[in-house]
């Protein structure tokens, strides 16, 4: 039975408007289950399903991230696709019927090119097949397949009542898609992928009655004020965390983390584009057992911290993750999402271990230290985690915002007066002569200076770790991490869209040209403003004092 369009539209659409929210939707273990097996069916890509997120790949390695919050589609809008599935297969055989009766397929083609339109004259040869195949239908199917054809506005909505008279035309495979997508007035970047999460309710039934009775609570922010102050336990001195800290390239995050944690029990690893869930959580691998292949359960670095936490109740252990947003961290985390909603320091809710492995892993190593075995897992009071994490780099993978809101973020501001900063000097070539110039002023008053007068943002400037102590060492180690660190970082980097001529000088036009220029020893390198920037607070020239980026900013 073909259905009204136009009431059905109008129906799915105050359906979606009376629900009480359509956010964030946490898609349970259950519930990821059901809808991998549809999307795969539909997709014929492989499909990665988050708590907050669904991931699809497909053969050519093209990925669309979907919110769950396109659940909140499917739910309200599959009678739609249901109906636009009939009509689809309904066209079809219209094709199918007109090719059968002689008319070639440019000819059928042509004509639905044509269609949905007013002007369909039944009249003509083709016209008349077409009235046939209506005529064979039931009254009801007849008069609504006749306005599919002729009435573009009974079926196609768009927001903009204007835009109802131009769009996809009948012989299109996408058609359908669109009117759907139309319909549930969506605009997103991966607004095409709408009709296979709708498609997911419209073809399991299974989907749709769990779905129902799923709780649905609407996620939302918490003011960090509000929430009760974590109450340290008897053995501890502060409760655990998450917290991620960040800033531009050398500015000493790393240094910091060890600093907070000097003397701690704590595991380090370092993510990266490749990084996956089980190089985190651990994993089955080959090992040789008396000449034979077997298997045994290797541990990530997360099953590490989570067993140190466990059996060292009274010492506080840190998760140390630089680097978090150079891999995928929320598919990397996969199901651990949940873990890092934190009350007093501990998980505020646990999970189910999806992993057996894993589990008997952690349950042998209890064991051996006389603890009692987990049934599930859940982060300790005394576990912590941090992390490092970079916005400036061009590899680096977007947190999205609902693991973001489960960590606390702090923020190193560039700080040239830290007295671990590089007092070493090295020589430039400058139109007065060579010059000689410390690193500190280099960074600080030249290169940064410049930089921000051409409004780079703040964490693309160097920080003052950017070269260490050993890499400014002596003049052949300096010209060394200049050239084949900085310059590349520079160049590559922050002024592939700026212009390098803001820096360096006129007629350089390759990095290979600014290199053999720079090794050469007796050619300025920069532009004329830099160049005066570098005799300016060279050592010869009268001193300068030393402000940081944000008090030069303030005194400007």
């Amino acid at each position: 039975m073909l259905k009204d369009l136009n009431q059905l539209i109008k129906d799915c659409r105050d359906h979606f408007d009376s629900l009480e929210h359509t956010g964030d939707i946490h898609i349970d273990a259950h519930l990821a289950t059901l809808l991998k097996q549809e999307f795969e069916a539909i997709e014929k890509s492989k499909c990665h399903i988050f708590p907050f997120s669904i991931s699809l790949i497909s053969e050519d390695g093209l990925r669309a991230d979907l919110p769950s919050s396109l659940l909140w589609y499917a739910h309200a809008f599959w009678p739609l696709d249901e109906a636009l599935v009939a009509y689809q297969q309904k066209r079809d055989s219209l094709r199918k019927h007109l090719v059968g009766k002689g008319f070639s397929y440019a000819e059928v083609k042509a004509f639905l090119k044509a269609l949905p339109s007013q002007d369909l004259d039944y009249s003509s040869p083709i016209g008349k097949e077409i009235k046939a195949f209506i005529d064979a239908m039931n009254p009801s199917d007849a008069s609504n397949f006749h306005k599919l054809l002729t009435d573009r506005a009974w079926w196609v909505q768009p927001h903009k009542k204007s835009e109802q008279t131009t769009g996809k035309t009948l012989e299109r495979s996408d058609v359908f898609q669109s009117a759907l997508t139309l319909a549930a007035r969506l605009i997103v970047n991966n607004a095409s992928k709408l009709q296979s999460v709708v498609r997911t309710f419209t073809q399991s039934q299974t989907i749709r009655e769990y779905f129902e009775q799923l709780s649905k609570e609407p996620i939302r922010y918490q003011d960090q004020s509000s929430l009760p102050t974590a109450k340290a336990t008897p053995h501890l001195a502060i409760a655990a965390k998450n917290e991620i800290i960040y800033g531009a390239p050398g500015t000493g995050k790393s240094h910091k983390i060890a600093e907070k944690t000097a003397g701690q029990k704590k595991v380090v690893t370092v993510f990266h584009p490749d990084t996956q869930h089980s190089d985190f959580v651990g994993a089955l691998k080959p090992t040789m057992s008396g000449g034979a292949v077997t298997y045994q359960f290797r541990p990530g670095p997360f099953t590490t911290a989570l067993i140190e936490a466990l059996t060292h109740a009274d010492e506080h252990v840190y998760l140390i993750i630089e680097e978090i947003n150079r891999a995928p961290a929320a598919a990397v985390f996969g199901e651990l999402f949940q873990l890092l909603d934190r009350e007093n320091g501990a998980s505020k809710y646990d999970i189910d271990a999806t992993d057996p492995d894993m589990l008997s892993y952690i349950n042998q190593k209890l064991a051996d230290k006389g603890i009692a075995p987990i049934t599930k897992l859940a982060l300790p009071n005394n576990l912590s985690l941090l992390a490092t994490m970079n916005s400036s780099d061009q590899a680096v993978m977007p947190l999205d915002t609902a693991f973001k809101r489960r960590w606390s973020f702090e923020y190193v501001k560039i700080d040239f007066s830290n007295p671990d900063v590089s007092q070493q000097t090295f020589k430039l070539s400058t139109s007065d002569g060579e010059k000689t110039i410390t690193w500190k002023n280099f960074a600080n008053h030249v290169v940064n200076r410049k930089l921000q007068d051409i409004g780079v943002p703040e964490d693309r400037l160097l920080g003052p770790f950017f070269l260490n102590k050993e890499e400014l060492d002596s003049d052949e180690s300096a010209q060394q991490s200049l050239c084949g660190k900085l310059f590349v970082y520079l160049w590559d980097d922050v002024l592939r869209h700026k212009g390098r001529t803001n820096l360096f000088k006129e007629g350089i036009s390759t990095f290979g040209a600014l290199q053999a220029l720079f090794n050469q020893g007796d050619n300025p390198v920069f532009n004329e403003t830099v160049d005066q920037l570098i005799i300016e607070h060279s050592e010869s020239a009268p001193a300068v004092n030393d402000v940081d980026e944000e008090d030069r900013d303030n005194n400007e």
